[in-house]
């Protein structure tokens, strides 16, 4: 093939591999570019990355074999990693919606943004990204404050998981009739990882709402973070929710369907994590179970979703509460303080990958594609 452009592709954790995926339609039709793909090393979540890699028939570069002159540019969206030792133009992106979390550490969250701190961006002085993503122009204030001389480095490009979801909600029904959620009020339960998330708090949360809603008329689904299954195994999750699966529990696996699920429901449960600011961003009737503040930037929009929500009374019930649950009161302006440019996003992050290959745009126009229907029996 005519290649004349080459991309590495590195991943540290399965969620990195989920966030490219949203990349990708952006590159999609031109046979000048390849795409190879490598995994950073140093997550606890990364056992099995290179095995999902190659069931998603990507080739695979190891780490100690990646030679700068077969890559123009590598595109990883952490900041975190050996990234400073590839001496490719490396362009990040935000590892969720947004940089909205603090930067975590083996002893606690420090009060730096994570994805724009100067202990991310900066190697023995030398700025290692050459482009630096933003889903929002208001983060570069954030990024002055963290790392001021890389102001220069910072592209806003919004956010093509954001821009996919709306671009799918046309097609709701579909994604219903794929999970066979019929007339039946969809609940969507989704947990990031960590002590403080929905599911390592309230894991019981789950059953009890697959018991006290009839599955007649409700049908319950979990999106855990992929985390949770890469530390503690599909077995292991499969374990946990071996009797709420039997009551008609859908649980999504952690390498797709996700947003097609978001889409389907009628009310999503969550926390702090990317998912909770999707669904309330796109007006889906939500409520907190859990919320942990201490790891989310005040101020932020994921920081404000937490005082605009109704929150989940596990003591109080539950049917009452699913079926009272309403969008987030101003979730049109939380969406447009956590995305920019909406609907925009495949273009520029298009014109961005292709300013730094140094190729000339293709010739026909990019939009945000609508996600694939899931199907559990998929």
């Amino acid at each position: 093939m005519p290649v004349a452009a080459r991309i590495l592709a590195v991943v540290r954790t399965p969620t990195a591999l989920d966030r490219l995926h949203d990349v990708f339609p952006a590159l999609a039709d031109d046979v000048r570019l390849e795409i190879r793909f490598a995994v950073a090393k140093g997550s606890e979540f990364a056992a099995d990355l290179t095995e999902l890699l190659h069931r998603q028939h990507m080739r695979v570069v190891k780490w100690s074999k990646i030679r700068a002159a077969d890559f123009d540019l590598a595109i990883s969206p952490s900041s975190n990693g050996a990234l400073h030792k590839l001496r490719i133009p490396i362009m990040t992106m935000p590892h969720g919606a947004g940089h909205h979390k603090k930067r975590a550490t083996g002893e606690g969250f420090t009060d730096e943004i994570s994805g724009l701190s100067r202990t991310q961006l900066v190697h023995k002085n030398r700025i290692v990204p050459k482009i630096i993503g933003l889903s929002h122009h208001n983060q570069i204030d954030a990024l002055r404050a963290g790392c001021p001389e890389a102001v220069d480095r910072a592209r806003v490009i919004g956010d093509p998981c954001f821009d996919r979801l709306r671009a799918s909600i046309p097609m709701r029904d579909h994604y219903r009739s794929g999970l066979r959620s019929g007339d039946r009020k969809l609940v969507v339960i989704c947990s990031t990882w960590g002590d403080r998330s929905a599911y390592g708090r309230q894991a019981e949360l789950v059953t009890r709402l697959v018991e006290v809603l009839p599955p007649d008329h409700y049908q319950v689904a979990l999106v855990l973070h992929p985390n949770i299954p890469a530390q503690h195994s599909r077995f292991m999750v499969d374990l946990w929710t071996r009797h709420a699966r039997s009551r008609g529990l859908v649980v999504v696996p952690p390498d797709r369907g996700w947003r097609a699920v978001l889409v389907a429901a009628d009310v999503v449960v969550s926390d702090h994590g990317s998912l909770a600011l999707y669904a309330a961003a796109l007006g889906i009737p939500f409520l907190l179970a859990e919320f942990g503040t201490d790891e989310i930037v005040p101020g932020t929009p994921a920081a404000r979703l937490a005082d605009r929500a109704a929150w989940l009374d596990p003591t109080a019930d539950l049917r009452a509460q699913v079926d009272a649950a309403r969008p987030v009161a101003g979730h049109e302006e939380l969406a447009s303080d956590a995305f920019s440019p909406i609907g925009r996003s495949a273009e520029r992050l298009r014109e961005a990958i292709y300013d730094a290959i140094g190729l000339p745009l293709p010739g026909w126009p990019v939009r945000a594609e609508p996600v694939e229907v899931f199907s559990p029996d998929a």
